[in-house]
């Protein structure tokens, strides 16, 4: 893939770094284009701080530093860009000059190129009038910091082609594409930008000061405070266009008026770094400050998803990775509950003229949505993705329940004829360990295994084929489940393992089990005790993967339900029979492994699977229960939460 970035200024090189990290070992190229050597010079610059950092951290290897370099290609010429496959312009919120960047690129590059737009309100139908291929042209905003910001709000062009070329191509690049109407501000500008403005206004009648707004604010959502947020991406400025974009589109009112403090501040900081004042409050002031922020994040929140702006599950994502609170803005007001939400957004209102409450708050009817999981339809097939790519779509308990409700809803649904598990990535990292630490008993331990295994055991059930489509990462809970699953489809990156052993405990969903039936005993056992991955050719070859490895995995996999359906092959669960069980086990080498661990590990292996599967699963609950009662859990939870999966952990065998 070659890619090109347009700006080398205040977000086309960290733009530009993000690109090239994702794609230059697989041989892609980025261009980032200025009319200006100074600017390139600078951008480059920074670009080498990251790549430094990154190698004192040990987050890039010496090789793929070398790769990033080599791939990165500055010019000053707009003809180096002829190539591209894909071009973000993110050179200026001028319109015109937007415009006219755009015919310049249009005579430059192949019709089929695709052209995003980096902007943060102005509407896609405006950047596009006059463009020869407006079918190719898309907004593509991107956040803070850009280099490892995964949304992108993306507007569609209408052309669904190239639409879907736009998504697979952001997803390459390592980004999370959020489908938004092509409305100013879009989703989350509307949002953020309203709420700064509200916090300056605050700050503006004298209320409280900025350090005080940001300790409320920070105090009670996260996201470290609008006016903190303000001085990092010195927005100030862009804030007053988005309000003044807002202001005058066809839903906008005078209540979008900035106010004059975010032009007095400019580009100056709110906070004065080497004496940031004094951030404390009592709780009256708190609630003043908290009631007026809530009130416009709980309402522009819900006048974008009752608008049709952006999906609520969307919504609630971008919400919590774009802006940073501790929670997505739908997820906070449901923990608020619907009385203050409607309390705080309608006394607001009632001292706030052209201020819009929106419909599902004054009827105090809060839409419902899926957290983690995304449902799609594609024909007659259903696609239920997990979407958790900042743990690498880790199964927490919430996940596992929505995808369980997922599942039943599409075995209900006569238009659905089969199913696609999959991840944003195709990734499925595992269990939330976070989660399975907190278990506080054997009990609790053999309940969460009851738990996935019911969830496990409503997808093996499917009349409908279900196929799980694969890349990544598939480790532990994520192979468990990818295993009730009727087929799996992989991609050249699978990475297939049960490293449970590593944190002292064994399989809790099923590995134990349906690993052996589908691989084998031996080549199961001597995975699940040591603990180690095999790759995705490993995985076909011994019968874990459907077919051979393929790079259009999720293709695949749509091809493989429609083949099952057609009569062409059989799909169908693990066998739920018991499988033969060798009376004397192959050495294996434990290496650090805990012993005692290991011994609850090949009891349950061994007795299990001489038995029908649902016997065997409740062995297995019952081995993960016996696991809290060893101090190698405990020694294995606290050295992966600390040092994550790379240090093995000290057991003591007991």
């Amino acid at each position: 893939m070659i890619v090109g970035v347009i700006g080398s200024g205040s977000i086309g090189p960290d733009l530009a770094y993000g690109f090239v990290s994702a794609i230059a070992r697989e041989g892609g190229r980025v261009y980032l284009h200025d009319i200006k050597q100074e600017a390139l010079d600078a951008g480059m610059a920074r670009i080498g701080t990251y790549v430094t950092k990154a190698l004192a951290r040990g987050k890039l290897s010496e090789s793929a530093a070398r790769a990033v370099k080599e791939a990165l290609v500055p010019t000053l010429s707009l003809a180096d860009l002829a190539a591209c496959d894909y071009v973000l312009e993110a050179a200026t919120e001028d319109l015109p000059i937007k415009r006219k960047i755009i015919a310049a690129l249009e005579a430059t590059v192949r019709p089929d190129c695709l052209i995003g737009f980096a902007t943060s309100g102005i509407p896609r139908a405006e950047i596009a009038k006059g463009a020869k291929h407006p079918e190719r042209c898309f907004v593509n905003h991107p956040f803070y910091p850009a280099w490892r910001a995964l949304p992108v709000e993306v507007v569609l062009s209408g052309d669904d082609t190239f639409g879907e070329r736009m998504i697979r191509t952001l997803e390459k690049l390592g980004k999370v594409p959020i489908i938004t109407a092509d409305v100013a501000c879009f989703a989350a500008d509307d949002i953020f930008c309203n709420y700064v403005s509200e916090a300056a206004r605050i700050v503006a009648e004298g209320v409280a000061t900025p350090a005080q707004v940001d300790a409320i604010v920070n105090d009670a959502i996260g996201g470290g405070g609008p006016l903190n947020v303000m001085d990092l991406t010195r927005g100030n400025l862009l804030t007053v266009h988005c309000q003044e974009l807002m202001r005058d589109a066809p839903t906008g009112s005078a209540w979008f008026e900035p106010p004059a403090i975010l032009r007095e501040v400019g580009n100056r900081p709110w906070h004065d770094p080497k004496n940031r004042g004094d951030g404390r409050y009592d709780a009256a002031l708190g609630k003043t400050v908290l009631d007026r922020i809530l009130a416009v994040l709980f309402a522009r929140t819900y006048f974008v998803a009752d608008e049709n702006i952006c999906a609520p599950s969307d919504l609630d994502w971008l919400t919590r990775m774009s802006l940073g609170f501790r929670k997505g803005l739908l997820s906070l007001a449901e923990e608020f509950g619907i009385e203050r939400v409607h309390a705080v957004c309608t006394t607001y209102a009632a001292a706030h003229p052209g201020f819009h409450v929106p419909k599902s708050i004054t009827e105090k009817n809060l839409p419902r949505f899926r957290k983690n999981v995304v449902v799609t339809r594609d024909g007659d097939l259903a696609l239920v993705s997990v979407r958790r790519p900042e743990v690498r779509n880790a199964l927490n308990r919430e996940t596992l329940s929505e995808i369980e409700a997922s599942m039943k809803e599409l075995a209900a649904d006569d238009t659905v004829k089969g199913v696609i598990f999959t991840s944003q990535d195709g990734a499925l990292a595992g269990a939330d360990i976070g989660e399975l630490a907190s278990l506080k008993t054997p009990a609790d331990c053999e309940a969460i295994c009851h738990f996935g295994h019911a969830v496990l055991g409503t997808i093996a059930s499917m009349k409908k084929p279900v196929v799980a489509a694969l890349n990544g990462p598939v480790l532990g809970g994520g192979a468990e489940i990818s295993m009730a699953c009727h087929g799996r489809v992989v991609g050249p990156e699978l990475v297939l393992g049960q490293p449970e052993v590593n944190l002292g405990i064994i399989p809790g969903y099923g590995g134990t089990q349906r690993l052996p039936r589908l691989i084998g005993f031996e080549r199961a056992l001597d995975l699940l005790r040591t603990g180690r991955s095999v790759g995705a050719k490993e995985a076909h070859a011994w019968g874990w993967a459907t077919i051979a490895p393929v790079k259009d995995f999720l293709g695949e996999a749509k091809t493989l339900v429609q083949k099952h359906l057609a009569g062409e092959i059989k799909l169908a669960p693990v066998d739920a029979a018991p499988i033969a069980v060798p009376e004397k086990l192959p050495a294996t080498d434990l290496g650090h492994h805990s012993r005692a661990i290991d011994a609850i590990l090949v009891s349950v292996v061994r007795r299990g699977n001489a038995l029908p599967l649902a016997e065997g699963l409740a062995l297995e609950a019952k081995g993960f229960g016996q696991c809290k009662e060893t101090v190698d859990l405990d020694i294995g939870m606290k050295n992966f939460i600390q040092n994550g999966p790379r240090v093995p952990a000290a057991f003591l065998h007991e």
